[in-house]
């Protein structure tokens, strides 16, 4: 039975796993409370953020939380970086840390959570190689958008051509142009 304050502990972290959009599990065994301040301050501007916890107490939130089997990586000291407001926010805000970071220690992505289910380490990766929501979007507006206007374009392009011939003919007849 936990104690009142691992209680608590389960209960704001099973609150915060029902709001999190994307996580990374991280081993960050070794490494000094400056270097975990260090990549706290580094993930903040991309909101996402960074938590030291007991592996029995997110086994147990994340059961709450109705997500996958997480107990086969929950060994040694894991932290879990939360994005609340992109998909990919944490893997990619994660990636770029360990790429340029210089700690005492490697730290290394245990697993991932995407659509309350874990992914693997190498599926973290894949997910911080993927472009931004909205550059997402806008691929998609401009893979809609660029053959209706082609279409456009070409059903338009009859009617462009006969009003061009008949303001040639009258131009050639010596009138003005009635489009001018």
């Amino acid at each position: 039975m936990p104690t009142a304050a691992k209680a608590q502990e389960i209960d704001q972290l099973t609150e915060q796993l029902g709001r999190v959009r994307g996580a990374v599990l991280l081993t960050t065994q070794g490494l000094t409370v400056a270097e975990i301040s260090e990549m706290r301050r580094k993930l903040a501007p991309q909101k996402v953020e960074l938590r030291v916890v007991k592996n029995t107490l997110l086994r147990i939130a994340t059961e709450r939380a109705h997500f996958g089997d997480f107990s086969k990586v929950l060994h040694g000291q894991t932290s879990i970086a939360m994005g609340f407001d992109d998909e990919i926010a944490a893997a990619k805000a994660v990636t770029d840390y360990l790429r340029t970071a210089k700690t005492s220690v490697p730290v290394t992505i245990k697993a991932g959570i995407f659509d309350k289910k874990p992914v693997s380490p190498a599926q973290v990766s894949d997910l911080a190689k993927t472009p931004p929501m909205d550059v997402l979007r806008a691929m998609i507006v401009g893979g809609i958008q660029g053959p209706m206007s082609q279409t456009y374009g070409v059903i338009s392009a009859p009617l462009r051509d006969l009003i061009n011939v008949l303001e040639g003919r009258v131009r050639q007849m010596g009138g003005d142009s009635a489009a001018a």
